[in-house]
């Protein structure tokens, strides 16, 4: 049916004195672009036809599926689709059957359906990531990691699809041979293997999740977890900054995950101090009386004292060990440890209910004839 516009293009550059090899050249080149052109042309109408009608669709009835399939561009590759096979089925009317022309135009066209129809699939899973990453029950896993293996998958399928185009055998042919490049490959990918490996240990033993604030001395890492893929952990600090933490590191190396505190709504006190061996001596009875204390030291006074000190104060945890216990001696005098678990995780409240106790420790201290150890 279109046999007349390749034949119009060839008799154009005929009378214009092109001869031989060119001619078939120029009118095959010519024919080629005309082609692609009405090939975009058909995309433009498609792809505005589409993406319109689904913004529309989307701002009445609002889908996330949609929001998502738009995000990540699915609607635009879709577009290419139908003008691609369109091409393809067209291309005998406007070349003739056997000609190298022919043979390359259809290689041409075969090679982008494979990249189209990948990438229709890479943005499709990539917006069932980003709906997989909003749902509470998934939001916390690390789902990029998953997604880029399957994106991953898709992509060395298409690799396979390509070198069977261009060398025209069927790609079980080139499977065939695939065990002697195996070594090859495994090379290659060996990073992306490895970082999915550590990723599932990570998702399997639940070491870290999306959301978790993590602490890594290592690589002053301190803040909140905001993206984990397959080399590499995405982490927002406190500060603003951002840093990257190789996903291996998290396996083989430690690092501290604050969640439990986050879950429990508490967050532990651990402070120590050092008293001054002459200052423990005798308790009074005045001392006993003043304060309710029953121990036979003013040491072991004060440390019956503060248990009720903080047994009272409401922001302290009553379901979790209060202690207040003495540790190993040392040169620099006695050393009495503060154990507690505050019922506020906020950073700042937490740190000034930290400030009050530590403080009532200094105030406290003189009441019992103790002093603490400063070196001077």
């Amino acid at each position: 049916m279109f046999h007349w516009i390749s034949e119009a293009i060839h008799l154009f550059f005929l009378q214009l004195g092109l001869k031989g090899q060119f001619l078939h050249f120029t009118s095959a080149v010519v024919t080629a672009i005309l082609l692609l052109s009405a090939g975009f042309i058909l995309y433009y109408i498609i792809r505005i036809i589409l993406q319109n009608s689904i913004r529309i669709t989307n701002k009445r009835f609002p889908s996330k599926w949609r929001t998502a399939l738009l995000k990540e561009r699915f609607f635009i590759q879709l577009s290419f689709l139908l003008p691609v096979i369109i091409i393809k089925h067209l291309i005998p009317e406007f070349f003739e059957n056997g000609t190298k022309s022919e043979a390359i135009f259809i290689v041409f066209i075969n090679l982008y359906l494979v990249t189209n129809v990948t990438l229709i699939l890479t943005a499709f899973i990539k917006a069932v990531g980003e709906l997989l990453l909003q749902s509470e029950a998934t939001k916390d896993k690390p789902i990029k990691s998953y997604i880029q293996i399957i994106s991953i998958f898709f992509w060395v399928i298409s690799i396979v699809l390509f070198i069977s185009i261009l060398i025209n055998k069927s790609p079980t042919v080139f499977l065939a041979g695939l065990g002697a490049f195996s070594a090859v490959l495994m090379l290659i990918f060996q990073d992306t293997i490895v970082g999915f490996v550590n990723s599932m240990q990570l998702a399997t033993n639940d070491l870290i999740r999306n959301g978790d604030w993590i602490t890594v001395d290592r690589y002053n890492v301190d803040g909140t977890v905001e993206e984990i893929n397959l080399v590499s952990v995405k982490v927002r600090n406190f500060d603003g900054t951002v840093s990257t933490v190789p996903t291996r590191q998290l396996v083989t190396d430690s690092f501290q995950n604050w969640r439990g505190m986050r879950e429990q709504g508490v967050r532990r006190i651990k402070r120590s101090f050092f008293v001054i061996y002459t200052g423990v001596k005798k308790a009074t009875p005045e001392m006993h009386e003043k304060f309710g204390t029953h121990h036979e030291t003013n040491l072991g006074c004060f440390r019956e004292y503060f248990m009720n000190y903080l047994k009272k104060r409401e922001d302290v945890s009553s379901e979790k060990p209060i202690m207040v216990r003495l540790l190993p001696a040392s040169e620099y005098g006695i050393p009495v440890e503060i154990y507690c678990f505050v019922k506020n995780i906020i950073w700042t409240e937490f740190e000034a209910i930290q400030a009050e106790i530590i403080e009532h420790i200094f105030i406290a201290l003189p009441k019992f004839d103790l002093e603490h150890y400063q070196r001077k």
